[in-house]
C-alpha cells in the first residue's frame, strides 16, 4: 500500500493520512511505501519509499530509510536507467503509463514494446503503471512484469474490494498463460 499525495493534503492532513495508512498495513499484514517523501517515511515507520524524476535519488532514499527499506524507482524506457537505479539502491521499477489514467493525464501512454525491453533489461522486478484496470493486468502479466500498481480503478471503485480482486484474478490468469 502506498501513500501518495501530489500536493493535495496539508502537512497535518498527510501526517494523519501517515498515521491511518501505517496502522491499516500493520492491521493486515501489508507493507507500507511513502510515495516521493523518503523523510515521511521514516517518520511513519514505512517500509519503504517509490521516488520519480523530480524525487530524491534512490540512494539518498536508502540512507534516510537504511538497507532493509524498500525502494522503489520510476523508469522512463531508456536504456540504462534500469542498471543506474539498482546501483543507486532500487529494489524494484516501475513503468507507463501504458493506457490513460486520471493521475497522470498529461503523460502520453508508453507502448508496450518498451515495456518489454525494460523486463528484459532489468535485473530488478518491474511494475506496469497508468491505467491499469481488471480488463488489461493480464495483459501486463503476459508481458513479464512482477505486477501492477493501481489507484483510480480501486480507488474510483464502486467496491473497492471486488475490484481489486478482479485486477487479482486478471493478473493471476494471464501469468499463467
Amino acid at each position: 500500500m502506498q501513500l501518495r499525495d501530489k500536493g493535495i493534503y496539508t502537512p497535518e492532513e498527510r501526517s494523519e493520512a501517515a498515521r491511518g495508512v501505517r496502522g491499516l498495513c500493520d492491521q493486515h499484514d501489508v507493507p507500507f511505501l511513502v510515495n516521493d517523501d523518503p523523510e515521511l517515511a521514516r517518520r511513519f515507520r514505512a517500509d519503504g519509499v517509490h521516488v520519480g524524476r523530480e524525487d530524491p535519488s534512490p540512494r539518498t532514499a536508502r540512507l534516510v530509510l537504511g538497507p532493509r527499506a524498500i525502494v522503489g524507482v520510476t523508469v522512463y524506457g531508456k536504456p540504462g536507467e534500469e542498471e543506474a537505479a539498482a546501483a543507486a539502491g532500487a529494489d524494484y521499477l516501475a513503468l507507463g503509463p501504458f493506457f490513460p489514467s486520471p493521475t497522470k493525464p498529461k503523460e502520453p501512454g508508453l507502448p508496450l514494446q518498451l515495456l518489454d525491453e525494460v523486463v528484459k533489461r532489468s535485473r530488478l522486478p518491474v511494475f506496469a503503471i497508468g491505467g491499469v484496470t481488471a480488463e488489461n493486468a493480464g495483459l501486463f502479466a503476459k508481458h513479464g512484469v512482477a505486477g501492477v500498481a493501481v489507484i483510480s480503478a480501486i480507488m474510483d471503485a464502486a467496491d473497492p474490494s471486488a475490484a481489486t480482486e478482479a485486477i487479482r484474478r486478471a493478473f493471476t490468469a494471464g501469468a499463467l498463460v
